[in-house]
């Protein structure tokens, strides 16, 4: 039974080492008793440079204390917290990581640790960003525009409209969007042929 325990441990321990997301166990307190070789990769600390410390050693303040106090009233209160974190490697350099943080009980039913779960988001952070300063770009140069923009979807939908196209419609935006472009003619058939040519 004692080599089925220290195997089943070995292969556990495997896997979180293996994980590709970091992971920390800090006591009730905060204070990190483990981490994993991601957690290193992400951070810029070794585990040895980690052991022990606070995870406040991370801090970007980017974050106020109200996040904080809010973060640590749902751990303290026995419930898994998950939320988005900016936080500072080793080199300065700030990251953004996805935290899912679980409170562990003791056999007395008492928070005895907190295993953080943790996945650098930074790359989907910055292209999304860049998504959204496109989108506004293409909506600025639509809006630009003093005659009435559609674009149609294949099955002959309105995707998107200017506030040109509002006005000589009579009608918003979102009453719009989703109707059949070709109804906005006085010859529904012939217009129908022209978005689908």
């Amino acid at each position: 039974e004692r080599k089925k325990a220290e195997a089943q441990l070995r292969l556990q321990t495997s896997a979180m080492d293996a994980a590709a997301n970091g992971i920390m166990i800090t006591d009730c307190q905060g204070n990190i008793e483990w981490c994993n070789p991601a957690f290193a990769r992400v951070s810029g600390y070794s585990p040895e440079e980690a052991l022990g410390r606070n995870p406040r050693f991370l801090k970007s303040g980017r974050q106020n204390k109200t996040f904080y106090k809010n973060m640590w009233d749902t751990l303290l209160s026995g419930q898994v917290w998950s939320g988005e974190m900016v936080n500072r490697r080793k080199d300065g350099e700030v990251y953004v990581e996805e935290e899912i943080v679980t409170p562990v009980r003791d056999e007395k039913g008492e928070i005895s640790h907190f295993i953080a779960i943790k996945q650098d988001i930074t790359a989907r952070k910055e292209a999304e960003e860049a998504l959204r300063l496109a989108n506004a770009y293409n909506r600025s140069l639509l809006e630009a525009s003093i005659d009435g923009l559609a674009t149609v979807t294949p099955d002959g939908k309105i995707g998107d409209v200017n506030s040109a196209m509002e006005k000589m419609t009579g009608r918003s935006r979102q009453e719009l969007i989703g109707t059949s472009f070709h109804d906005y003619f006085s010859n529904p058939a012939q217009a129908r042929l022209g978005y689908q040519m």
